[in-house]
């Protein structure tokens, strides 16, 4: 298997995704979020890149069942029913609904990487789930797409996305080529084993705390509390896994 992880998504184009199973992470908040929408019984997510590209989409769809979600810049975006933040998205919230969600760099990942074979939700709440996944697929080439912020390396998805890569090497029975990021990321995650650490002194981490969010850190640090792998096919998002409480 050739297990390549990029860590912020310069330079990741659709070429790339072509032909390989893209796990893409944004630990803070967009994967999480998607993943406790996913566990809490979401109908559908359909993630979009742009805010216009989500309003677009609302006289096609039931308004009644249908929740728009997402954020710029950490905040809810105006005239959304949902931030960006995994807490809002209990299960008396987005059961049975469609979920319409953008973000400023998770939900762009995600389009980015359309050409993909497949395309998985990682972050710290599934990643045992998300490696147990791809083992049993089998693919011969993945890629790890940290989201970054604003285009830019974020420290708690590239530890993320190194903890899989480990995971990963102490699970898969064959040749695994690793790029450098991933040697890196690896060593990196092995090195920084408090996830909460990372995530409150990471830079996003700071600002989300500065914003109110403080909450969100301690929540997205949870590991392995979901077995949830959200898939997304045909631009929508469906789950593959059982709740873990």
């Amino acid at each position: 298997m050739e297990l390549n992880l990029h860590s912020e998504p310069n330079g990741f184009s659709e070429a790339h995704a072509k032909g390989k199973h893209v796990v893409i992470i944004d630990v803070l908040r967009a994967s999480s979020t998607i993943v406790h929408a996913c566990e809490n019984g979401v109908e559908r997510i359909i993630p979009v890149a742009q805010v216009e590209d989500a309003t677009k989409l609302i006289p096609t769809l039931d308004r009644k069942k249908t929740l728009l979600g997402g954020e710029r810049e950490g905040k809810k975006i105006e005239g959304f029913d949902l931030g960006n933040s995994p807490i809002e998205y209990a299960r008396n919230v987005v059961k049975g609904k469609t979920l319409i969600f953008s973000t400023s760099n998770g939900t762009v990942a995600i389009a980015q990487s359309s050409p993909a074979d497949e395309i998985v939700i990682g972050c710290f709440l599934n990643v045992s789930a998300v490696v147990k996944h791809v083992l049993a697929a089998r693919p011969k080439k993945v890629a790890i797409l940290c989201s970054g912020n604003l285009r830019q390396l974020s420290l708690e998805d590239f530890v993320c996305g190194g903890l899989m890569v480990r995971k990963l090497e102490e699970s898969f029975r064959g040749k695994l080529t690793l790029n450098d990021a991933a040697v890196a990321a690896s060593a990196l995650a092995e090195s920084m084993d408090d996830v909460g650490g990372v995530v409150r002194i990471s830079s996003h981490g700071q600002v989300l705390a500065e914003l109110g969010f403080a909450d969100d850190l301690e929540f997205c640090s949870k590991i392995d509390k979901y077995d949830t792998v959200p898939i997304v096919a045909d631009g929508r998002i469906s789950t593959q896994g059982s709740n873990r409480r």
